[in-house]
């Protein structure tokens, strides 16, 4: 393809995928406002329903089946392009993850590994990802992406599972947003990071049973990604009596496993998986782009207590205060996001469990999601890359930052408690009724 016609398909292809699951959001978003009832009552004409409730003629495992296949789908037409190859750059990320599979296996280094010729590529995911990519290198490519497609895909039930009366409508307008299935179905890297949400979900999911063991497991499974961590602390803190062993749970079980991952690699483990993450910063979809794109400001190890400062404090503010086990992990996944030097498009798929906490969230990610893969799609992969220039990039850096924070706003003024008595544990993400509708 020359450089003439790049320039120009390029942008054109990027601008009409954007444009396909922003318009299929909106659809959504537009069926749950009462500002469109007409685009409501014509859907439910369609689907042959009558009643005017919520998207109460879907369920679970339609949702799930239709992920799976978008999965499948997308993983096949990838293969078949050769975009699990080895490329001119270097390894891609499923080589990458099936050599350090392979690695752990035979008693290697999982966390800077050999591929596609290439010694020295850094894994930057700890203990839990490493076990999945070993179980998955078993069956090499289709094996790691059954293992990372299951991650993936298991996020639409959880949501299902977890969320509330409107679960209908908070896991449907995942599906077909821009910060899930462009993310975890067109590239393993997304699948991967998925560990983060799929860690919050489960942890909400299960400590219906009980607090102690599920966030034990939700400590564990951060040990894949460690920003995961934080919102998994959080939402310890609405335990009630068992909230202090909940929250010890958490932290000792990624503790104990980061400690016995340290002992067996050493830096070989802590160099890609913490401290290069820190100074990563090539480009970032918020304002980190502009800083440090800009040589005004270098990644350090004053920048790096500061963020670690302001995350600890988050992560205490909705311990005591949050209404909800949901809007603390809500809370502090926005805050990660906000804070990561290295903001890429697929770790917006952190933002997920945050849908569920209403119809205003949903609003602001839909806007997240379009200015996030405008900003990497088309200012970055099309007219930076092609054509060398940065300014839009910018502007949507500045954009995007400005909705984070106004989504983090819009959370914390309702999911924190400030005045008064901490309040009492959640009840926010219980079972509902088989055929529940939304009130109102």
């Amino acid at each position: 393809m020359s450089a003439e016609w790049a320039s120009f398909s390029a942008p054109l292809a990027f601008a009409g995928f954007i444009a396909l699951f922003a318009g299929a959001g909106l659809a959504v978003l537009a069926y749950d406002s009462p500002a469109f009832p007409s685009w409501r009552a014509w859907v439910r004409k369609v689907a042959g329903r009558r009643s005017s409730g919520d998207l109460d003629w879907l369920n679970r495992t339609l949702l799930t089946v239709l992920a799976a296949t978008a999965f499948a789908l997308a993983a096949a037409t990838t293969w078949l392009l050769g975009g699990y190859s080895c490329g001119p750059h270097g390894p891609s990320d499923l080589a990458t993850l099936i050599a350090s599979g392979h690695a752990f296996l035979t008693g290697g280094d999982p966390f800077t590994i050999t591929a596609c010729g290439l010694s020295g590529n850094p894994v930057p995911a700890g203990a839990a990802s490493v076990l999945l990519d070993a179980v998955g290198s078993l069956g090499g490519r289709p094996g790691i992406l059954l293992v990372w497609g299951a991650v993936s895909v298991s996020l639409v039930p959880l949501l299902w599972s977890v969320g509330g009366a409107d679960r209908a409508t908070a896991t449907t307008f995942v599906l077909v947003s821009l910060l899930y299935l462009p993310i975890v179905a067109a590239q393993v890297d997304g699948a991967s990071l998925a560990l983060v949400p799929l860690a919050v979900l489960l942890v909400l999911w299960l400590s219906r049973q009980g607090w102690t063991r599920a966030a034990a497991l939700g400590g564990f499974l951060a040990t894949g990604r460690f920003p995961a961590i934080f919102p998994v602390a959080a939402v310890t803190g609405r335990a009630g009596a068992r909230r202090l062993w909940a929250l010890l749970a958490a932290v000792g079980m990624f503790a104990a496993v980061t400690a016995i991952t340290v002992a067996a690699y050493g830096n070989r483990f802590l160099d890609p998986v913490f401290f290069l993450q820190f100074g990563r910063s090539h480009f970032a979809l918020n304002y980190w782009g502009i800083l440090e794109g800009e040589g005004w400001l270098a990644p350090s190890r004053v920048v790096t207590v500061v963020q670690a400062l302001i995350t600890v404090a988050a992560v205490g503010a909705c311990w005591v205060r949050a209404r909800s086990e949901l809007g603390a992990a809500s809370i502090v996944l926005v805050v990660t996001v906000l804070l990561a030097q290295f903001l890429s498009f697929t770790e917006l798929v952190f933002l997920v469990p945050v849908a569920l906490t209403g119809r205003r969230s949903r609003w602001w990610l839909w806007a997240i999601g379009v200015v996030g893969s405008a900003n990497y799609l088309l200012a970055l992969r099309a007219l930076a890359d092609l054509g060398g220039a940065w300014w839009l990039s910018y502007g949507l850096d500045i954009l995007l930052s400005g909705l984070l924070v106004g989504l983090l706003a819009d959370l914390v003024r309702g999911q924190l408690s400030w005045a008064g008595a901490p309040p009492s544990p959640s009840t926010s993400v219980q079972p509902v009724a088989a055929g529940a509708q939304r009130p109102g």
